[in-house]
């Protein structure tokens, strides 16, 4: 059965309390019992299925790409714009394992109609605004330098404002990465390659390749939304913001919250 949308999530080992938070947030606020997918290194999937209690469809990263990428995060990333060889699913919104829902979520939220998901795309002023607060550079942000690249390499020669179409958690097309696929294949290049071409220059970001060869190329109608989740990549942001931030305040506006892993030790639930 192939399902108009699908919550899909990547994680290994090391996560796995992070998942099962995640899990138990999906479980309480999925009104749609929108399908979802748990995949997991090779070698961590047998303890998954031993631990993993809720209602998921667990697979091994080899079931949907064969990835040779050691380095773990562009090996992720591949994972999971590999969504499409699976045949499962129209759409799907891509979770990493810090993620929580906060709030109920239902199919509309995601999709515009049949086989048209939305398109995270926006400016990103009030995060651009809020990183020159704690003195970092709005200039040199991760997705422009990717955006940057990207650009380059896709050939882009037009002037169009950069645009964020983040943060995490991503909303995508299958159809689209099909596409994109199809595309590179035409330029004899794989998407592992493409990622790597990327990396000569700056950290690549799967998200910026997805947001501007739909920008560019249209293969899909364009329905821009913002994020979908409240992300505080790091801690000074979120020192600078957790006075005005109250949890009952950011469920009228997010449907989730990450706290990013390398600083955050506990649950959000912690910091509210």
């Amino acid at each position: 059965m192939k399902h108009d949308i699908i919550l899909f999530i990547k994680s290994y080992k090391p996560d796995f309390k992070n998942v099962l938070n995640l899990l138990e947030s999906i479980a309480k606020h999925n009104k749609d019992k929108i399908p979802v997918f748990l995949s997991v290194n090779d070698e961590d999937f047998l303890f998954f299925k031993k631990n993993i209690s809720f209602n998921v469809n667990l697979l091994k990263d080899s079931d949907v790409v064969n990835c040779k990428i050691e380095d773990k995060w562009r090996y992720q990333q591949i994972v999971k714009s590999s969504v499409h060889k699976l045949n499962v699913c129209d759409a799907y919104l891509a979770l990493d394992s810090d993620s929580e829902f906060i709030t109920d979520f239902y199919k509309k939220d995601f999709l515009y109609k049949k086989g048209i998901p939305y398109t995270v795309m926006h400016e990103s002023k009030g995060f651009q605004e809020t990183m020159e607060r704690i003195n970092i550079d709005s200039n040199a942000l991760f997705y422009k330098e990717a955006t940057r690249a990207t650009r380059i390499l896709l050939s882009i020669k037009d002037t169009s404002k950069i645009w964020d179409y983040g943060p995490s958690p991503y909303l995508w097309s299958t159809f689209v990465w099909q596409e994109i696929e199809n595309f590179l294949e035409g330029e004899g290049k794989t998407l592992e390659r493409f990622l790597m071409e990327i990396s000569n220059i700056t950290s690549p970001s799967e998200n910026v390749i997805y947001g501007e060869y739909l920008r560019v190329f249209k293969p899909m109608e364009i329905i821009a939304i913002g994020p979908l989740f409240k992300v505080y990549h790091y801690k000074k942001q979120y020192v600078l913001e957790r006075k005005f931030h109250k949890l009952e305040k950011l469920k009228k506006v997010y449907l989730g919250l990450i706290f990013q892993s390398n600083w955050k030790k506990h649950f959000w639930h912690k910091f509210f």
